[in-house]
């Protein structure tokens, strides 16, 4: 994903580094945006005083767009933003909901995975349910819902599936 779609596109997956990234980005323009409104306010200067305000509303939306790529990569409906209104908890939860847990593995509703899935079978199926793509599927398919692709089994030689460090399975 690049930068352009990173700050300013509501669809797709973002994963925890790309969030920080654009938050990173929000924390420059809110700064910039400050300075102009000390220095306007300071030397009675309009245009920086304009430049401030203007500076807010891009900062605003690309805040929305990275929250709400973020949330799709948890499996939630960007509406879950929202959530920041309730006083307190609203804040903690989001900072530990979007900048903290880990996204959903696989494919979901909003995408493939961001994190280089490698399970392409579901990536795909995924892309064209969100893209409402039926004419891939084999004849008299097309009318039928779609269904789940079959998960492949844990990659572990353990039965309860804990992670195998340092040798191939």
């Amino acid at each position: 994903m690049n930068l352009g779609s990173l700050l300013f596109s509501f669809g797709g997956r973002i994963s925890r580094s790309q969030y920080w990234l654009g938050y990173g980005v929000q924390i420059a323009m809110v700064a910039f945006g400050y300075i102009c409104l000390l220095y306007g306010t300071e030397y009675q200067n309009i245009l920086a005083l304009v430049a401030s305000i203007l500076v807010l509303l891009p900062t605003t939306w690309i805040a929305l767009a990275v929250m709400a790529k973020r949330y799709h990569d948890r499996g939630k409906s960007a509406w879950w933003i929202l959530i920041v209104l309730i006083p307190i908890i609203g804040g903690i939860w989001q900072f530990i909901e979007l900048g903290l847990l880990r996204g959903d593995e696989g494919s979901n509703d909003y995408g493939p995975d961001p994190c280089h899935s490698f399970n392409v079978g579901d990536d795909i199926e995924a892309m064209r349910r969100q893209a409402g793509d039926r004419a891939g599927l084999p004849a008299g398919a097309a009318n039928q819902p779609v269904t789940a692709v079959a998960k492949a089994p844990p990659r572990s030689p353990y039965t309860d599936g804990r992670p195998v460090f340092g040798k191939r399975v």
